[in-house]
């Protein structure tokens, strides 16, 4: 309980300074559901200026994760290099990598990203865990299309590799890939979402790799 009141406390502090330097912010929620497990999440991002924003994340076990970004245009392509810092009872996680994206036409947009990620597990409390380290490479790829102009289709392949430390909690696996198939709705001010991911998995970067389906149903306001 008092680590999921320091963390909301956290967030609530970086959501107050960020405010004062954006003019831009996104706020969103979501709930994902896999098997019988529910996470609820809050996360917010704020466009500093043209180039750099800065986001937040806390969901219901009280995972808060702070993060930035630092993107431009070259050429035809949008490319942003990001990190961030992910806090929960049972690990930090710290992500460094870049994204890029770039328009094919007027409704397709292709993109991938390239990340590496150091995990510090400290150990579950149904498991007896040593601390250790991790480091995972994660990748993906993707595609966007929108058919009609209220509503956008994604597709993403996401493929995570286990480079150093203990193997994969719940799925003996140091490679693991995952299909996430998302649909959009985009009136002016609220985009509301369905999401549907299988293969192997984390449902939240705090939580073990799961193999079993995951729904998430999210809107983001934009402001």
């Amino acid at each position: 309980m008092k680590t999921k009141f320091l963390t909301a406390a956290l967030l609530l502090l970086f959501v107050g300074f960020v405010q004062k330097l954006s003019a831009e912010p996104l706020l969103g929620f979501k709930v994902s559901k896999t098997g019988e497990d529910w996470i609820g999440t809050a996360n917010a991002t704020f466009q500093v200026n043209d180039k750099v924003n800065v986001n937040a994340e806390l969901d219901s076990t009280g995972y808060l994760e702070l993060g930035a970004g630092y993107g431009q245009m070259l050429g035809r392509v949008y490319a942003e290099a990001f990190t961030s810092y992910g806090r929960a009872e049972n690990v930090d996680i710290y992500d460094l990598g870049i994204f890029a994206g770039t328009a094919l036409s007027a409704k397709v947009l292709v993109f991938a990203s390239s990340s590496h990620q150091w995990r510090e597990t400290k150990g579950f409390p149904v498991m007896e865990l040593e601390l250790f380290d991790q480091r995972e490479w994660k990748n993906s790829i993707g595609a966007s299309y929108d058919p009609i102009g209220w509503l956008k289709l994604s597709y993403t392949f996401k493929h995570d590799r286990l480079l150093e430390g203990g193997g994969w909690l719940l799925v003996e696996n140091d490679n693991i890939s995952s299909h996430e198939f998302m649909i959009t709705a985009k009136p002016k001010w609220v985009e509301p979402y369905l999401k549907y991911v299988y293969g192997e998995h984390r449902v939240r970067p705090g939580e073990p790799v799961t193999n079993e389906s995951t729904v998430e149903l999210g809107v983001n306001f934009k402001f």
